[in-house]
């Protein structure tokens, strides 16, 4: 960031230090957003062998995360990669996130994140994630309460444009975020009310970026290594999130950083290398979940993989109807050949 950009002294050194933190934790390279039923430790840790730089668990309840629940603890298994995960914290109480956090630090975590954007019902009608978008002055005490709770953990924020096209306020969230210490905001440029729908307006990004000194990371419709250097030119921003981009191509970050320059390892456009992959990421679903269960949570993985080649929708059938591991993996290699034989 120029340093024009920075409105004081005190501005430019905080920024430059939180550039030092994120780049002793390889936050610099393409990150791999939180992705509810996703982004589980099999996943991450796959993504992070073939090319993220940093990654976040799924969304997890502050408040199952305290008592333990077991759903929750299972969502922030790190294993020996917690050094490049950051935990991703949703609730709606100032008091509650702040505890949270604190116990996300004390563990191990050294980035925890607050989930200022999820869209779904289900999260919004407690008054989470995009909920507390609505509320400039609640939004204001969580950041403060946080921020007090972790003074030595980097703490970011995952926000969206606004609650509905009537109150579109990203502005003023992150400049509230800025004055009460956020480290970073990674910002995804639609409305709560869209949902999934419509487009990323990434010259929102770019506002947002340009009004604030504090870093800020581009997400949103970024599914292709050309999206991720369009949508990072456009907006300056300090880094780029992939998200449903990811899901089945989880070598989209290798791809990412070996962008404009000769393969740094593998040539990741073969197909069977590909398919080698998607089997070992299988494999670890089926180690770490059990293997029917594994099976079940692979299959949108498979789906993204699957997209885009001859008679995927027959193939996708045959993924639904099949019976284990073994059999996916048949189908799996049945796609290999018809692509390297057709």
């Amino acid at each position: 960031m120029p340093a024009r950009r920075c409105r004081n002294l005190s501005q430019l050194i905080l920024y430059l230090l939180f550039i030092y933190k994120m780049i002793k934790i390889n936050a610099g390279k393409p990150i791999l957003a939180p992705m509810a039923g996703i982004t589980g430790y099999p996943f991450r840790k796959i993504a992070l062998k073939y090319g993220a730089g940093f990654c976040f668990t799924e969304m997890v309840s502050a408040i199952g995360f305290l008592h333990n629940d077991k759903a929750s603890l299972e969502l922030v298994e790190a294993g020996k990669d917690i050094e490049k995960t950051g935990i991703q914290l949703f609730g709606n109480s100032p008091g509650i996130l702040a505890q949270a956090a604190e116990k996300a630090a004390g563990i191990g975590f050294k980035v925890v994140d607050i989930n200022m954007g999820c869209p779904v019902k289900k999260v919004v009608k407690t008054g989470a994630g995009s909920a507390i978008l609505k509320d400039t002055k609640e939004f204001s005490l969580i950041v403060k309460t946080v921020r007090r709770a972790i003074k030595d953990c980097i703490f970011t924020i995952k926000i969206r444009s606004g609650f509905d096209g009537s109150s579109i306020n990203f502005m003023e969230i992150g400049k509230i975020a800025e004055s009460f210490g956020v480290d970073a905001v990674f910002f995804h440029p639609r409305t709560k009310s869209l949902m999934f729908g419509g487009i990323a307006d990434h010259s929102l990004t770019k506002k947002l970026k340009d009004a604030v000194a504090i870093p800020v990371y581009a997400s949103g419709d970024i599914f292709t290594v050309d999206d991720a250097i369009r949508v990072k030119t456009l907006t300056g921003a300090d880094g780029v999130m992939f998200a449903r981009g990811a899901i089945g191509k989880p070598w989209i970050f290798t791809e990412y950083l070996d962008a404009g320059s000769p393969p740094a390892k593998k040539d990741l456009t073969d197909i069977r290398l590909k398919t080698g992959i998607i089997i070992e990421l299988m494999e670890e679903m089926s180690l770490f979940y059990g293997e029917k269960r594994g099976h079940k949570l692979i299959r949108p993985h498979l789906y993204g993989f699957l997209r885009g080649f001859k008679g995927s929708k027959g193939k996708r059938s045959e993924v639904n109807n099949a019976q284990n591991g073994k059999e996916l993996v048949n189908i799996l290699k049945m796609v290999t050949d018809e692509v390297e034989f057709a």
